[in-house]
Formats: C-alpha cells, structure tokens, sequence
C-alpha cells in the first residue's frame, strides 16, 4: 500500500540504488559531484522561478522538455524508472553524496511519470531529501510547491500559452489536448496547469475533465504522444559507465546487470577487452 505516493517496496527501492550509486562513487566509476543547491520555494511565483532557473541550467528555452531522465543526469539527479507494480508508490528521491538518486515507478502511466520525476528533481535541486525534521505542515505546503515547480518546468507559460493560442479559438478542447501532448504531460496536469495560468476557468475543468483525449482527436492535431521512462531504465550516462567498468574488469557481468536493473542481460554485455589507459580516462570524464 503506497501513503502519499510512497510505498515500503518504493522506500527499499530507492535506498538499494542509492546503495549502488555509492558503491560505483567509492570505485570511481561514477565521479565526485558537489551539488549546489537552491532556496525552497515559498510561493507559487517562486517555484516558477526555481523551474525557470532549471530550465536555464539545460538551455532548454520554453519549448517541452523531452527526454527527462537524460535532463536530471545533467543537473546531478539520476533517475531510475522501475516496474513497482500498483500501490507500489510514485517516487522517492534520496540524496548520496551529492548526487541525487530518484526512483519512479514505471508502472504509472506516462504523463504521471514524467510529472513525478520532475517534481523530485524540485526535491534534489533545494536540497529536500524528505528530511525527518520537517513538520507534516511544512512538508505538506513544500510538496504542493514542488508539484508547481514541476508544472512549470514542463508546461512553462510562454510556451503553454502559445500553444494555447495556436488552438483555442478553433476548439478550446483541442489546445487542451494539445498542450497535453505536447509537453507529454497527463490529460489533469494539463488542465490543472491551464486553470493555474487563467487560460480556463473553474467551469471548464469540470467540463474538460470527463471529455479525455482519443486516438482520432492526435490524428487531427497531426501529433502523437512519445511515451518516456518506460521500465526498466536507467539514467543513459550512468549505463555507460557501468559497461565501461564492466569492459575494463572492474565489474562483474553479474553485478554489472544487477547495476543496470534488468535493461540487459549477461549475453547482452560486450566483450572484455583490453582499452588503452587514455581511453578509459576519457570514459570517466565528468558529465559536462
């Protein structure tokens, strides 16, 4: 049973990877990172703010922002989309020495995994490992806050509202939906984030809500709906450094395949081979 989109299955989760991820720091496959943290939002226009300085971290500009995981790599948050089940929670992030570590449960559909990551990358970037000292109020009014920074890092306005724009004198449905898939995010988030933005009122979501995007209404906008974070995954330079110690003899196959979470198997691995020492040096570089 998951409380408040934690589970006890997540909590294991997230502290065996956060396990793995000091491991692979301590055998320098992963390098040192001292992660620079941000204030905790205190108002809405403040985690619009937080989003607007992330997405200025990835020059990401107001358009959406694909291939999330890729995008938490870069600002330090590796994050690991795994099958939990249901009640196996949404998801949880813990800090490990300056790498943040989130894990998703990737049996939620698409848009609420995107939304869920995004909103513990907030977690990550003010420093937020859901400390025990926190009161349940506090914590309460910093979860809504980091569920705004998440809508705004997905759906910022400018982009939103052009999109918005583009659509709603023809068929306010349709700049709903679109919106929804362009920023591949769910069909509630979407309508959530347009009422925050004063584009709709109180009415329509009731309206809305109901009428949920179809097949044919995507033929119409001429677009489709990529699916992200499928499980198993994991963060994409985070694999590579793992084959990479693997192929240098610093890994087992079998701890390796345990590193990467079932994406493959032993057969899967490349060969052993011998790579000069500069090779392997550039391998281990620090992500840029």
């Amino acid at each position: 049973m998951s409380v408040n989109g934690r589970s006890k299955r997540l909590d294991a989760t997230v502290d065996r990877v956060g396990r793995d991820v000091a491991f692979l720091l301590l055998e320098s496959v992963l390098p040192a990172r001292e992660r620079e943290s941000f204030a905790t939002p205190e108002s809405f226009e403040a985690a619009a703010q937080l989003a607007e300085r992330a997405r200025g971290l990835l020059s990401s500009g107001d358009g959406p922002l694909f291939d999330l995981q890729r995008a938490c790599e870069q600002l330090g948050l590796l994050a690991f989309s795994l099958s939990l089940g249901d009640g196996g929670g949404d998801a949880a992030y813990v800090d490990v020495d300056g790498w943040g570590v989130a894990v998703v449960n990737g049996d939620t559909d698409p848009g609420r995994r995107r939304f869920n990551l995004a909103h513990e990358l907030g977690h990550h970037l003010v420093g937020d490992a859901y400390a025990a000292e926190v009161t349940i109020t506090a914590g309460d009014e910093t979860e809504k806050l980091l569920n705004a920074f998440a809508a705004y890092l997905l759906m910022p306005r400018s982009g939103v509202t052009a999109t918005w724009n583009e659509f709603s004198d023809r068929d306010r449905r349709l700049a709903a939906i679109a919106v929804a898939t362009r920023y591949r995010v769910s069909w509630s988030a979407a309508l959530a984030h347009l009422r925050n933005l004063e584009l709709i009122d109180s009415a329509e979501i009731e309206e809305l809500t109901p009428a949920t995007p179809r097949g044919g209404d995507l033929v119409e906008l001429g677009e489709w709906w990529v699916p992200e974070l499928d499980p198993p995954s994991v963060p994409p330079d985070y694999g590579r450094r793992v084959v990479t110690a693997y192929r240098a003899s610093k890994l087992t196959a079998a701890r390796a395949v345990e590193l990467l979470w079932g994406t493959v198997t032993e057969a899967d691995l490349p060969e052993v081979e011998g790579i000069p020492v500069d090779a392997l040096r550039r391998e281990f570089d620090p992500l840029q």
